[in-house]
């Protein structure tokens, strides 16, 4: 059974005197524990810290990475992912470490599961989101998506990359599109419908989605009876 730590982070001094904002985190980290099957052993709280201050200068957690790099936790799960970085390229250096260290970030609020190559390529599509946009304010879709490119992100058929359109229209969905604005993207640039079709609609969207949902409660699902195997 994997061990987990439950971070939360609140702003402000009132909401980490009333605790109804950890209170909430840490009941939602615990749900999702239960059903995947982890064991929480710690629970930790930065009161009242800006999402604007680093990660390594947060004392709780900055001694939470201590013990997963170390082996001695296994999971950091947080119920919403600003909880733990406000900044997407901070949230992508702390994925790829642990990544390298052997250790799953799960961030609750995120539509596809953090620790496969899913996970990654959302992350990184989000970062680069937040690159192009910091730099180039009120940019259009199709232009940051041409940034994607020029970093390497390979766009196609679904059939032949579909963790990336699942990644991409995941991290266009959180980061505020409409439906119909992630069809106007994935079609201006140039991936194909799962049905080989060139135009993308807000069904075949809404479609996609759901199946990244879907694809979440079936790996839940997966972890959970492992774990009830583990335990047998």
């Amino acid at each position: 059974m994997l061990r987990a730590v439950s971070y939360a982070r609140v702003s402000t001094g009132a909401q980490a005197q009333s605790g109804l904002g950890t209170d909430a985190q840490h009941g939602a980290v615990d749900r999702e524990a239960h059903a995947r099957g982890w064991r929480v052993v710690a629970r930790i709280t930065d009161d009242a810290v800006s999402g604007a201050i680093p990660t390594s200068q947060r004392p709780k957690l900055a001694a939470a990475l201590a013990k997963l790099t170390s082996g001695k936790l296994d999971v950091l799960a947080v119920a919403r992912s600003d909880r733990l970085a406000r900044s997407t390229i901070e949230l992508l250096q702390l994925h790829e470490r642990a990544q390298a260290e052997g250790w799953t970030l799960a961030a609750l609020d995120t539509p596809v599961d953090l620790t496969g190559h899913e996970g990654q390529l959302y992350i990184g599509i989000r970062a680069l989101f937040a690159e192009f946009e910091a730099a180039m304010a009120g940019a259009r879709t199709s232009e940051a998506l041409e940034v994607a490119r020029s970093r390497g992100v390979r766009l196609g058929r679904p059939s032949q990359h579909a963790d990336t359109t699942k990644a991409l229209a995941a991290a266009l969905r959180v980061d505020g599109r409409s439906y119909g604005e992630i069809a106007v993207a994935l079609t201006e640039a140039g991936i194909f419908t799962p049905s080989g079709n060139t135009e993308w609609s807000r069904s075949s969207v809404q479609s996609l989605l759901r199946t990244i949902e879907h694809d979440r409660q079936a790996r839940a699902h997966a972890d959970r009876n492992a774990a009830e195997q583990h335990r047998h």
